[in-house]
């Protein structure tokens, strides 16, 4: 005998396709070839690891004249070692000593791109512009002022290679041992961020994929902090971070961190937190708070001292309403209620390297 249709087969109906529709009334059900059985598609960093095919490595120069032809030289004998395609990338920051027109005049010999900003916009809004024009799904950044060692590169590939997303130069030697115990406070503080011991967050050698810098590119600091962005930011997301020792030289030239990077770089850790894991930043609030409610009460108590009394009550009420709200930023920060961060990832306009011949042609006309 058949049966007849029942209001609650179309109630279980409606919630089957419920599970297909997105939250979004207003957006279109696509097909995703990346979803699972389930509907779920899954994380960037869980899908199969695949060789990259293609390295780009970028590196960004600012008043470098004197150093950076010898830096793209040694780059170019470390890219041609490994085994894979790679091409090399320099974004000139607005140098007025004439580094951009250095690179040119080395370009074709070494295969280099060059692109120049207009104005100087700082170490992370160079990289960005630079990543953004580059062509690799392996992406690498390496700074143009001889201290860093590219013949590293292969060891950090071989880390790539072996199913990291992101591995880093950890600096090594005594040049480090300058400013040696605010580096120690500021390791402690990328720890207590991430959660995790951070060797060296704001190494400027390393080699990433570019679908992580896509992911994390609304939290990616354009200033000195990039490096540190996106090394913490790597690590709150879930990706395979690893760390090789490279040795570190001395800089040639003169350095161009001030104070106020410093505190650009402080005031990122305090936005890094509130983002991905406020808790953090409500615990030694709430420590310290009820800390001083137990201490009030117990000496009111103990000494039958009213006003004691009253500001151990006014702490511990503060500690419950900070505890609150501690738990709600929470809350919000893991259903997704906070905004989406993104960035338009914007490129910059690059200078392809031309044999001698077409460069002529090209000037005569």
């Amino acid at each position: 005998m058949r049966r007849s249709w029942s209001s609650r087969d179309a109630a279980m109906v409606s919630l089957q396709l419920l599970k297909l529709l997105p939250n979004d009334p207003n957006a279109t059900t696509q097909f995703d070839p990346n979803a699972t059985s389930d509907g779920v598609r899954p994380a960037p960093h869980n899908r199969a690891v695949t060789p990259p095919r293609l390295l780009s490595l970028v590196l960004p120069a600012y008043n470098e004249r004197d150093a950076i032809v010898g830096v793209l030289e040694q780059a170019r004998a470390a890219l041609d070692a490994l085994p894979l395609e790679t091409e090399l990338i320099v974004v000139d920051d607005g140098s007025g000593d004439g580094t951009g027109d250095a690179v040119a005049e080395v370009a074709e010999r070494l295969s280099v791109r060059l692109g120049r900003n207009p104005v100087n916009l700082g170490y992370g809004h160079s990289l960005l512009r630079g990543i953004t024009a580059a062509r690799g799904d392996l992406l690498g950044i390496m700074d143009a002022d001889q201290t860093y060692p590219a013949d590293q590169l292969p060891a950090l590939y071989e880390a790539i290679a072996q199913g990291a997303d992101h591995a880093i130069g950890r600096r090594t030697g005594k040049h480090l041992r300058s400013w040696w115990s605010a580096r120690h406070v500021y390791r402690w503080l990328c720890g207590y961020v991430s959660g995790e011991f951070v060797p060296d967050a704001n190494s400027g050698l390393r080699l990433f994929k570019r679908e992580l810098v896509e992911e994390l590119s609304g939290d990616l600091c354009l200033g000195f902090s990039f490096t540190t962005s996106l090394t913490l930011a790597s690590l709150l997301s879930g990706y395979v971070v690893v760390f090789r020792d490279i040795p570190y030289a001395e800089r040639a030239g003169r350095s161009h961190v001030r104070f106020k990077d410093i505190l650009r770089t402080l005031q990122y850790l305090f936005q890094l937190i509130a983002v991905y894991n406020p808790l953090k930043l409500f615990l030694p609030l709430v420590l310290l708070l009820g800390a001083l409610a137990a201490g009030t009460l117990v000496y009111g108590a103990a000494e039958s001292h009213g006003v004691a009394l009253l500001s151990g009550v006014i702490f511990t009420t503060g500690t419950f309403l900070l505890v609150g709200v501690a738990a709600l930023s929470y809350v919000v920060s893991r259903t997704g209620s906070r905004a989406p961060r993104s960035r338009l990832l914007r490129s910059i306009p690059v200078e392809e390297p031309q044999p001698a011949a077409e460069a002529a042609e090209v000037e005569a006309s």
